[in-house]
């Protein structure tokens, strides 16, 4: 090729598409999109989503790059075929085109000329972004990101998008088409392939774990730069395919034979370094399962306990250097053949002695065999020296490898973190137990069977050599003797975490607590504000661990409290049978870099609050007390969730944009909070034992959390989806696929088995008080089961075993029908009257004690399977604790009581009971029932009793099922149709995260402007079924109709009635922004549409009979019930019901069951 041709090809080029008028109108959109989104979601001008002090170094320059590559696609697809195709009109490349410059020159000229003006662009966008960033944003600002983006994630994009659309449009040689297929195969790489094998597939590089830590940079700079060099290579063979097939007759042809080489080889190249990146992740696989096959075979082996661990470690680079004296205890019943240990197998054991003698031993991966025997309560201490790196691929063995390694987004960015669960190195150094740094008797995983794992608690003690003044974080007393950082243990632990790094601390005593905070040198500006309120921080850690004890409902077990900065890349993984993550240790917690995801900009937020909401102001004494309360919600939130939801950047600017309420309805994605610190309440002070219940430890604990901090209800779904065919022990056998669910499943699965153990008298807050006590009593040991049950049973005269084995295999869920709930005020002479207060004869005011107040509540129910279960009346009050604190949650303390009942398979109760309590519910549990509680809040209403009596009697199922003579077809059965047309797909569902579901919930129905209202069944207790209580509904004039359909069997004379739910209140709602677009803050106006209703409101039915069609309506203003449309004569045969769309303006249309009543033969 003549480098003089490829410059003026290029010249030329690269003019004319400046001048063409796509070009500039896809430039013109390109700057507007990438300005306005980084205006509006990074900038601090509107302080709308994100003011830039709780972001990266790379947040602004990856952001810019990442809008660019996207944007640039489709400008390059129209445009390669413009300057390729042969329809294009006379221009200047025609001097060009007709002289006798080779194939390749024209070819590889235009690449460059287009290369050099996208690239220019890209360079002028990011340009734009660093002017922002420095001047609008208090993110970190690092120049040399911009340059790394442009050259790595653009430039390569770029290359290839040119080189496949140059080889599209010439190989297809038809410009419409070629723009198609290349809209396919682009869409599919965006949308499809690339997060498949962490982005390996991805020629864009948007997938790639690609942000930076300010400590310990890429998370991996070289399988990053092979994948873009693979892409880079692809796009150039492309372009050398390009040439071969470009119709265009030379005056110097190249030789065909060295281009089909070069293009060849390049292509080669790509698929060389695709190769290896996906050559190393198969090798991680592959290790992770020889890995875990290696925890599986010895699984079975009995071992020692680790009673004490004395470490002395030191770390130069990449390497650890250890000395472990370990004593080993036998606390089992049958003698040791050999002592099992574990220990990462990167570290090389030098020598293993006991005493002065060495002792043999055996390696094979993970697990050491040291060739010792222990007799039963035996104790024998070795000395364990050994040196290397850590091999993070054993970490996280119980988890599946596609689920382990799913692309970690970062709150709030488009990039990735990827994945990192130890580092070791000059910079920065962390380890946790779970990459075994030490040796240990104990796994702390099993693939085989996750929930079978119990900690084993040490008492440890740690000498860290000198490490040229960096800061030593371990749990544990602190000391520094003679050039070593001593950590001594006060307690028993179940492990032991170790973290290095140059670090700012702030420590703080509160409550004979110690309270410390290391974050990074120079990130001390995430504390800002923090100066003003320093007095209130005291207070403010009172507070929030209030609430989290509170929540818990156990004490903090620690003497202290220590947060530490690690790098965004550092990770874990969520799992319920950890109770959370590696994140949270025994009194130590590793938080993300610079909070993200989890800390935010507290003074800026409190100002803009401020500026934006004046009302809000009126709820506190001074800005300092209101930075004070987001505070301590802000620190309580953080601690208490296990599982929060994850919002891409890109959809919360969309959806902040459109309508914020769309935001949170749906569609979020759930994920484990790394950075909860349960388990330290939890699963790191309780071992709970039993060798045929191996995951009675996690019953045990979540059965004392207070799951709401993470449970999400399904009550828009069959239950029978979720739990059928899976009992509590395929839970616990499965692998760790899916940890949100897991751990929703077994919430529930523990609130029934903790009703079953409550139904012979034992009320469940007892229970819950002798679980938590037994806790309390027993931390930081291993505790048999059978213990436990032992003292339960003393206490209660009920044995787990009686109730344990069923449950935890049963696999089916009962279904119940149910009737008659009521609730009635017990009224006497005290307290008869229908206000909220009264007057005494005297003149004063007194407020009746509402949650001391008795009422009756009395339900039917009728279990028509094959499976016994539990239903459960339930009360709620409030609990005057002295004073209200806004800043705690807990300051008025709610109590629950509950009672339930046992209901036999194939057997029916008519129960009534007594309970005071404003807020009464029956609950169904787990079951095949829609819904599955029944709630009554509040006094007014109810009807009134002087009856006090308590019963149970039994019902037949005949009880719950028409009377001879009638028929009745409900919503839910197959003869009801609910036919709507085809609905219209707008911009905003299109784009909602709102997913169909067949049922609505409550008795609202909410019509925003523009969102269409789909017709559908809607959940109400008070609507007619047996095991399912809905009703379907419609809106006036939405051409959807409703249908019954009944075989008349016996001819004459039939009253036919249609059921009527408790009225659907509609309401319009309008949203407007306040504050600028972006400010993520709307004032919403709600305005009711049934507000001014006429004197009638009429449902329009059509009656089929035979085909004969007779027009009747119903007044159903103020019915809930059975409503008569009328006597008719009916032939034998079909008769069918039609509910039109007919009615009142914005009218709420309601179909439940129709009902046919034979009256005779007249």
């Amino acid at each position: 090729m003549n480098i003089h041709n490829l410059k003026t090809v290029a010249c030329y080029n690269s003019r004319l598409l400046l001048r063409s008028w796509m070009f500039r109108l896809f430039l013109l959109l390109l700057f507007l999109i990438i300005i306005l989104y980084q205006v509006l979601a990074q900038t601090n001008i509107f302080y709308g989503i994100n003011s830039g002090l709780v972001t990266l170094s790379s947040y602004f320059p990856h952001e810019n790059a990442y809008l660019f590559t996207i944007l640039q696609i489709v400008p390059l697809i129209f445009l390669a075929g413009s300057f390729l195709g042969k329809e294009r009109k006379m221009d200047s490349m025609d001097t060009v085109y007709y002289r006798p410059e080779s194939n390749a020159d024209y070819v590889v000229g235009m690449m460059l000329g287009f290369a050099k003006t996208f690239m220019t662009m890209a360079g002028i966008s990011l340009v734009i972004g660093m002017l922002l960033h420095i001047f609008a944003s208090e993110s970190p600002f690092n120049f040399w990101l911009y340059p790394f983006y442009w050259l790595t994630m653009i430039f390569p994009a770029l290359v290839f998008a040119l080189g496949f659309s140059f080889f599209i449009h010439t190989w297809v040689r038809h410009r419409g088409l070629s723009i198609l297929i290349l809209l396919v195969v682009f869409g599919v790489f965006l949308f499809q392939l690339g997060k498949v094998r962490e982005g390996l597939f991805d020629p864009f590089g948007l997938s790639l774990p690609n942000a930076f830590s300010e400590v310990t940079g890429h998370p991996g700079m070289a399988l990053y730069l092979m994948q873009r060099v693979c892409w880079l290579l692809v796009g150039m063979g492309f372009a050398g395919l390009t040439v071969l097939m470009f119709q265009r007759l030379p005056n110097r042809p190249v030789s065909r034979k060295r281009v089909m080489i070069v293009a060849v080889g390049c292509l080669g190249l790509g698929v060389l370094f695709g190769g290896v990146v996906y050559m190393a992740r198969e090798n991680v696989e592959c290790v992770r399962e020889l890995y875990a096959e290696t925890y599986n075979k010895y699984q079975k082996f009995p071992k020692g306990n680790v009673i004490s661990n004395t470490l002395e470690v030191e770390q130069k680079g990449n390497v650890l250097s250890g000395k472990s004296t370990l004593l080993v205890k036998n606390q089992g019943g049958q003698e040791l053949s050999e002592i099992i240990l574990y220990l990462n197998p990167a570290l090389v054991v030098s020598a293993i002695k006991e005493g002065e003698t060495d002792v043999a031993f055996e390696r094979e991966n993970q697990v050491i065999r040291v060739a010792r025997r222990l007799l039963p309560g035996e104790e024998v201490e070795f000395t364990v020296e050994y040196r290397g790196g850590i091999d993070e691929r054993v970490c996280y063995l119980d988890v599946d490898f596609d689920k382990l390694f799913q692309l970690q987004p970062i709150p709030g960015h488009s990039s990735t973190a990827g994945k990192r669960f130890a580092f070791v190195g000059d910079d920065f150094t962390v380890l946790t137990p779970e990459c075994l740094w030490y040796p240990v008797a104990q796994p702390s995983v099993n693939p085989a069977s996750p929930y079978d794992v119990l900690p084993d608690f040490t008492s440890y003690s740690l000498q860290v050599a000198s490490t040229d003044g960096q800061t030593v974080i371990a749990p544990g007393k602190r000391e520094a003797k003679e050039g070593r950082v001593c950590f001594t243990g006060e307690i028993s632990l179940p492990g032991m975490g170790l973290c290095i790094g140059n670090f700012e601390k702030y420590d703080v005593f509160v409550d004979s607590t110690l309270y410390e905070l290391y974050l990074f040198e120079g990130h001390g500006k995430l504390l800002q504000g923090f100066e003003e309120i320093r007095d209130s921080i005291p207070a403010i850690i009172r507070d929030a661990r209030y609430n989290v004890e509170e929540r818990m409902g156990i004490t903090y077990p620690y003497s202290q409290l220590t947060l530490v900065e690690t790098p965004v890349s550092f990770s874990g993984f969520a799992r319920p049978n950890k109770g959370g993550s590696e994140m949270a240790q025994p009194g130590m917690l590793f938080l993300p870099e610079r909070g993200i995801g989890m800390w935010s900009d507290h003074k800026a937020g409190a100002a803009f609050k401020k500026r934006m909401l004046p009302e809000m102001s009126s709820f506190y004494n001074s800005p300092e007390d209101m930075l004070s309360a987001d505070l301590v919600s802000s620190l309580s939130s953080m601690f208490l969730n296990e599982y929060r939801y994850n919002v891409n950047q890109v959809k919360l600017l969309l959806y902040s944009v459109i309508s914020p309420s769309l935001l949170w309805s749906g569609g979020t994605t759930s994920a484990g909070n790394l950075y909860t610190i349960s388990p330290m309440f939890y699963e790191q002070t309780m071992a709970l034992h039993s060798a045929e219940y191996p995951a009675i430890n996690t019953i045990l604990t979540d059965a004392l959390k207070k799951s709401n901090t993470f449970f999400v209800s399904y009550t828009d779904r069959d239950q029978v989806e979720r739990f059928a065919g899976r009992s509590v022990g395929d839970l616990f056998r499965d692998r760790l696929d899916n940890p949100y669910e897991a751990a929703t499943l077994l919430h529930e699965r523990t609130s029934e088995l903790l009703r079953l153990l409550s139904v012979k008298d034992v009320p469940m807050e007892q229970i819950s008080e002798f679980l938590a006590t037994f806790i309390r009593e027993n931390r930081f040991r291993q505790v048999e089961f059978d213990e436990m049950n032992r003292e339960f049973v003393e206490k209660f005269g009920v044995d787990w075993m009686d109730v344990l084995p069923q449950w935890y295999e049963n696999r089916k869920i009962p279904v119940f029908f149910v009737r008659d709930f009521k609730v009635e005020n017990i009224t006497s002479q005290e307290n008869e009257g229908d206000g909220l207060s009264v007057v005494t004869s005297s003149g004063n005011f007194v407020m009746h004690d509402w949650d001391n107040m008795p009422s009756r509540v009395s339900v039917s129910v009728f279990n028509d399977s094959d499976i016994d279960g539990v239903v459960s009346f339930e009360t709620r009050e409030m609990m005057s604790s002295g004073g209200i604190n806004m800043r705690r949650q807990g300051s008025g303390v709610e109590k629950v009581s509950t009672r339930n009942f046992l209901i036999k398979a194939g057997t029916g109760k008519q129960i009534a009971v007594v309970m005071k309590g404003m807020s009464i519910m029956f609950n169904t549990n787990i079951l095949n029932n829609l819904p599955t509680n029944f709630f009554m809040s509040g006094m007014l209403g109810r009807s009134k009793t002087t009856d006090t009596t308590e019963f149970v009697k039994d019902l037949d199922r005949s009880y719950f099922m028409p009377v001879p003579g009638e028929i009745v077809v409900d919503n839910e059965d197959e003869n009801f149709k609910l036919i709507s047309p085809s609905s219209r797909k707008r911009l905003k569902n299109l784009i909602s995260p709102l997913q169909e579901s067949k049922y609505e919930l409550g008795t609202n129905l909410t019509i925003r402007e523009g969102v269409e209202v789909v017709p559908k069944h809607m959940i109400n207790s008070q609507a007619y079924g047996l095991n399912k209580l809905t009703h379907a509904f419609m809106l006036q004039g939405s051409k959807a109709t409703m249908e019954w359909t009944a075989r008349i069997e016996r001819e004459g004379e039939y009253e036919i009635l249609a059921y009527i739910p408790p009225k659907v209140f509609a309401h319009r709602i309008e949203e407007q922004e306040r504050g600028g677009r972006g400010s993520g803050f709307f004032s919403i106006s709600v305005s009711s549409v049934t507000e001014t209703e006429p004197e009638e409101i009429k449902q329009y039915y059509v009656v089929n009979i035979g085909g004969e069609k007779q027009e009747v309506s119903a007044d159903v203003k103020e019915q809930v019930g059975w409503v008569s449309l009328g006597l008719f004569q009916l032939p034998v045969g079909e008769c069918k019901i039609v509910l039109t769309d007919q009615g009142n303006k914005d009218q709420v249309l309601l179909g439940d069951a129709i009902k046919w009543v034979y009256t005779g033969n007249k």
